[in-house]
């Protein structure tokens, strides 16, 4: 059958069939973006039948899909929080376990506040420092959540960051985001100090690649690839955090869930006596915050 229903539901045993994981989401997400509207509708009129046209482009984005393509960069576009992001094949897909270090660095920054209305002390400038922004999502969430906060956003790739740019201007934060390209710190002035410093580095050890699922290596292997252990770009952030952390600063940093104990180790080598890791709704350590005093 040619109308909405009977395609969901060939396209999702299709899918099945073929090992993708939310099969029937996938088949959904694509369809509606063949169609120009949303899953709802595809509820809204099951017995809408598909033209030949809309069949044969529902076909290329599902060849495109099983060759490894990510639903994202098909679509243009990423859920993450409460807002739809643009992404391209220069940025990373946003992920879910990446909203618990937006949700760990807004409580982090909301503490330090806290504490310093109860200790009388005159409330100082709220700076963030948001590393390897790629799609922008971390950035405009944090502009979201801690209006009194600016943030400065940096990535090795200017192609990341003209993407970015798009999302802040688009969602309403471009004056509150600076934008930087280069390589972590290098991309900023010397004097700049941070109550934050956020980053989703790359995390996954080199010789980890070639095993990885089809559509994570089609994403940009700068942003996923941490070296030989998949901790390097960890360790420059740290090696060099406290030159940019204002007094009472913190480094929130996303992880591998096997990687939490290490990351603690280096950060303590690197003179953060303060380490807590978060778990995800799976369980899984996915989030550690780290700071040189107690706060």
């Amino acid at each position: 059958m040619n109308d909405i229903k009977g395609v969901l539901a060939a396209t999702a045993a299709f899918f099945t069939d073929k090992g993708l994981e939310a099969a029937r989401l996938e088949a959904e997400v694509l369809l509606a973006h063949v169609l120009g509207t949303d899953r709802l509708h595809l509820y809204l009129m099951p017995d809408r039948p598909l033209d030949p046209e809309e069949i044969r482009k529902y076909k290329e984005v599902i060849r495109l899909r099983l060759m490894g393509t990510p639903t994202a960069y098909i679509t243009g576009k990423k859920a993450f929080l409460k807002w739809e992001f643009k992404v391209t094949p220069e940025v990373l897909v946003p992920r879910p376990e990446t909203e618990l270090l937006v949700e760990k660095a807004v409580e982090a920054v909301n503490q330090r506040m806290a504490a310093s209305a109860c200790a009388g002390k005159e409330r100082g400038a709220c700076d963030l420092l948001d590393l390897g922004t790629g799609s922008g999502a971390v950035a405009v969430a944090l502009a979201h959540y801690l209006p009194e906060c600016r943030i400065d956003a940096v990535d090795i790739s200017p192609a990341a960051v003209a993407v970015a740019m798009e999302n802040a201007r688009s969602l309403g934060m471009e004056e509150r985001i600076t934008f930087y390209i280069g390589d972590l710190f290098s991309a900023l002035p010397a004097e700049k100090k941070y109550l934050g410093i956020v980053s989703n580095p790359p995390y996954i050890p080199s010789n980890a690649w070639p095993a990885l699922p089809k559509e994570v290596q089609a994403e940009p292997r700068v942003a996923l690839d941490g070296g030989e252990d998949g901790l390097e770009v960890i360790k420059a952030i740290l090696r060099r955090a406290g030159e940019y952390l204002a007094p009472g600063g913190f480094v929130a940093l996303e992880h591998g869930d096997d990687q939490h104990l290490l990351v603690a180790e280096i950060a303590r080598r690197e003179g953060f006596s303060h380490v807590c890791t978060y778990k995800d709704l799976a369980g899984r350590s996915r989030v550690t915050v780290l700071s040189r005093e107690n706060r």
